[in-house]
């Protein structure tokens, strides 16, 4: 049965700064106690107005279709470069190896296919995780704690209650329903409803750069000569250099998404989180909760969904969640 987490730890006191004793309201309070005041009232009154800044920041920008985009500039140069890297590796790949050594007869159509359905599927993956909502918590009408739930949290920036796992992203200026981190590399959280896509991501991209990788090295040490080549075209007279920053990309690419696949699936595993993680590396391991125990089918399951485990390798697929918010006990 899932279990649910507590109510929003509300401060006890009125005002920010506590509440007077009929003496002191009548007769005034000692100096110690009124600079208290003051200070408790300064920081009251900037929170209010960063939660009305936060609140009223048009950083998330609505699409067509239920999709969203984050309006940041520090995320458009690293989302530009992934964006970059995918589309110069399928141009370039296909028309400086595949067709050519296809139209020579020395490789089979089942190459050429493998090599698209990876690019396909690692654009697709790249849009979604760029433009899905994260699982963001609303302003008005967001989740609201269960009756007997003890452990969720008032978010001291935008006043909204939150399940636990779930943080405040400076960069979106919003909570988010268990997050793992913000992803420049995708401008965006990765959270409880994109976490999926962006495990999909980095494992489509890994795979394709391991085979970009793969096909850079039969080009200039195993495939023969180009006999169907215009060796005339610029492209193919200059195919060389075109062909080494496709190598330079393709390492890059392969060190970055297979570090992120591995720590990924460690974390998944383990119902752990990157920004739990970050948060552990600080604490003594004795002094560290205990996690909850849980199967890793079944931390895989939460990420992915419900449905057939073979499914969960669709990026085109629509998530089919719980109907229910589940989260371990034990947890930051």
């Amino acid at each position: 049965m899932a279990h649910y987490h507590g109510y929003p730890r509300q401060n006890e006191h009125n005002g920010g700064f506590g509440s007077l004793h009929e003496e002191e309201a009548d007769y005034g309070l000692p100096f110690n106690n009124v600079r208290t005041m003051v200070v408790g009232v300064s920081k009251d009154v900037d929170r209010q107005k960063e939660t009305a800044y936060i609140r009223t920041s048009p950083r998330i920008k609505r699409l067509p279709f239920g999709l969203t985009f984050l309006l940041d500039s520090g995320g458009y140069l690293p989302l530009g470069f992934i964006f970059f890297s995918w589309l110069y590796n399928s141009i370039f790949v296909p028309y400086i190896v595949l067709h050519p050594q296809y139209n020579d007869g020395n490789i089979n159509i089942y190459t050429v296919i493998v090599y698209y359905f990876f690019s396909i599927f690692t654009f697709v993956s790249l849009f979604r995780a760029t433009t899905a909502d994260p699982g963001r918590v609303d302003f008005e009408g967001g989740p609201t704690p269960p009756h007997g739930a003890k452990d969720w949290s008032l978010c001291q920036k935008c006043m909204v209650q939150r399940p636990i796992k779930s943080h405040h992203c400076s960069r979106c200026m919003r909570c988010i329903r268990k997050m793992d981190h913000h992803c420049p590399w995708i401008n965006n959280c990765v959270g409880e409803d994109n976490h999926w896509l962006f495990l999909l991501l980095v494992f489509y991209a890994a795979l394709l750069s391991i085979y970009t990788f793969t096909l850079q090295i039969l080009h200039f040490y195993y495939f023969p000569p180009c006999v169907s080549c215009d060796k005339s075209l610029f492209i193919h007279h200059n195919s060389r250099w075109f062909m080494y920053i496709v190598f330079v990309l393709a390492i890059l690419l392969t060190i970055i998404c297979v570090g992120q696949v591995y720590t990924q699936v460690i974390n998944i595993a383990t119902s752990r989180t990157t920004v739990e993680s970050i948060i552990y590396a600080k604490i003594p391991p004795n002094r560290r909760p205990t996690l909850a125990k849980q199967t890793s089918f079944k931390n895989f399951k939460d990420v992915f969904g419900t449905g057939w485990v073979i499914c969960w390798l669709n990026p085109l697929r629509r998530r089919q969640a719980k109907p229910m918010i589940f989260y371990p006990h034990q947890t930051v």
